[in-house]
């Protein structure tokens, strides 16, 4: 059956995946989306009734922020033009480092927000999460080139 999944077929599908620059760039334009739609601060502040302490713990509730999506957005955009460049193993290091970055900034609000009704910020902890395991399969387990061309 040429059409089946199997252990092996969906561990090649993986390994060809992780030195793309598909998922780095599918989490980037994901990230942006969401900085172009998140709201502002001062719209925060003045949904809260202007309170300096107020507005602080309700902005919190908005994670990530527009400039948490705009930066590491921007990074995932960086490190798949360096997978796309040719230097895979430098890209996916790239990668899996700022994906784990996002995951420690946003992942704990990513999670709450389900609770809250909120969706987009746990599929983009999720996003985060693939991107880690894709990328740090390949940066820490990637076979050398010597050795893979044997």
């Amino acid at each position: 059956m040429s059409g089946s999944l199997s252990k092996d077929n969906v561990s090649e599908k993986i390994e060809e995946l992780q030195s793309t620059p598909y998922a780095a760039w599918a989490f980037s334009g994901a990230l942006l989306l969401k900085g172009l739609s998140a709201p502002n601060a001062s719209s925060v502040a003045q949904h809260a009734g202007g309170g300096a302490a107020i507005a602080g713990g309700k902005f919190a509730q908005f994670r990530p922020t527009k400039l948490s999506c705009f930066l590491f957005g921007g990074a995932h955009l960086l490190g798949g033009w360096i997978i796309y460049d040719g230097d895979v193993d430098s890209g996916a290091g790239f990668n899996f480092a700022w994906s784990t970055l996002y995951l420690l900034v946003n992942g704990k609000a990513g999670l709450k927000s389900v609770f809250r009704g909120r969706l987009f910020p746990l599929g983009l902890s999720l996003m985060a999460a693939g991107d880690v395991f894709l990328y740090g399969k390949q940066f820490f387990w990637s076979k050398p080139k010597s050795v893979a061309s044997e």
